[in-house]
């Protein structure tokens, strides 16, 4: 009960402060006027501020009695609005996700640049400037032996460090394996000069021994290069070429739109992802098993080494053939030039 006193007596003081303070001033002005403590101009600005004082208590009451209704009506709306602002606030917030997803979205397309023609050489040559790691998934990787390889090694010598390929390429093994991604290509081409109207499963089995041998060759001449190979049982349309800094998806050359995908975004770090599954799901090649190779490789040596790494040669293969792959293995020439 007391303290229900207290807060009205505390309201009461605060709703009648002016005409207390013009109270108080009266009377300490009329003691100290009475008593001759302070000179008359004293105690008439005394006065005229007490008489503010009351004319300020006064206009507040007028002005709360006239505006009281409007106040409570402005009150009451200010109520419903502040009642309503948790819902537009949640709705804000999903405005705020949808804008960020949406943003997102443009940010992971606009990471995805379509490559034509001489772009695809260019962005090619590029990511090999400074390449110190070279992920392929495709079919013979006739490309990456003629061209990555030779020019990724050259820089990394220079630079004097290492450099780390990994090839998942066909099963030379399964004859059938080449006839169909043979096949597929010859098929698809209705132009009777184009290259792959010649492609053969033989031939493409010859081709990836090629790169097999390739791999061998230059682990032994340049020891910071770490490479693996893996064999796959499936023909892949298209093929990936995968740096530290980019990943391109190409289908047949520069001939065919590529798809360049930055580091750092979404796709990149799906794909590599997928490459690395795929990989690993692969057959690998043993290259530490690979007999040392002279600086001019026979065909024996060529022979002897498929043999330690139980990838015997065909019966089909003649000494010409294995010349054939040498060649295609150490100095073979762009497919794409």
């Amino acid at each position: 009960m007391t303290s229900v006193r207290t807060r009205a007596v505390f309201r009461w003081l605060g709703a009648n402060a002016e005409a207390l303070i013009a109270l108080v001033m009266a009377v300490i002005v009329g003691i100290l006027g009475i008593t001759g403590s302070v000179s008359a101009a004293v105690v008439n600005s005394a006065i005229l501020a007490t008489l503010a004082a009351l004319a300020l208590s006064v206009l507040r009451n007028r002005w709360d009695f006239g505006a009281e209704p409007d106040a409570r009506a402005r009150l009451r709306s200010a109520q419903q609005s502040l009642d309503e602002l948790p819902r537009h606030i949640g709705r804000l917030s999903q405005i705020d996700e949808m804008v960020t997803d949406f943003r997102a979205t443009l940010d992971e397309e606009s990471a995805i640049r379509i490559l034509r023609g001489n772009e695809i050489t260019q962005s090619l040559t590029e990511a090999r400037v400074d390449a110190r790691e070279w992920i392929f998934r495709g079919g013979t990787a006739t490309f990456v032996r003629a061209v990555v390889l030779p020019e990724c090694i050259q820089r990394a010598r220079r630079a004097r460090r290492s450099l780390n390929v990994r090839l998942e390429i066909l099963d030379p093994r399964s004859l059938t394996l080449c006839d169909r991604y043979a096949n597929f290509f010859r098929h698809g081409m209705s132009d009777p000069n184009e290259d792959e109207q010649t492609w053969t499963g033989e031939g493409t089995q010859l081709e990836l021994y090629a790169t097999i041998f390739s791999a061998c060759w230059w682990k032994q001449n340049y020891p910071p290069l770490r490479i693996e190979v893996a064999l796959s049982s499936t023909v892949t349309l298209f093929r990936w070429d995968m740096t530290q800094n980019c990943l391109f998806i190409t289908e047949r050359g520069p001939r065919f739109p590529a798809m360049m995908i930055r580091e750092g975004r979404f796709y990149y770090d799906y794909w590599r992802n997928e490459l690395d599954e795929h990989f690993d799901q692969s057959h690998k090649v043993p290259l530490g098993d690979a007999p040392r190779l002279s600086e001019d490789p026979t065909p024996a040596e060529t022979r002897e080494l498929f043999t330690r790494l139980d990838l015997d040669l065909p019966d089909h293969v003649t000494d010409d053939d294995v010349k054939l792959i040498i060649r295609q293995a150490i100095n073979a020439q762009n497919p794409y030039a």
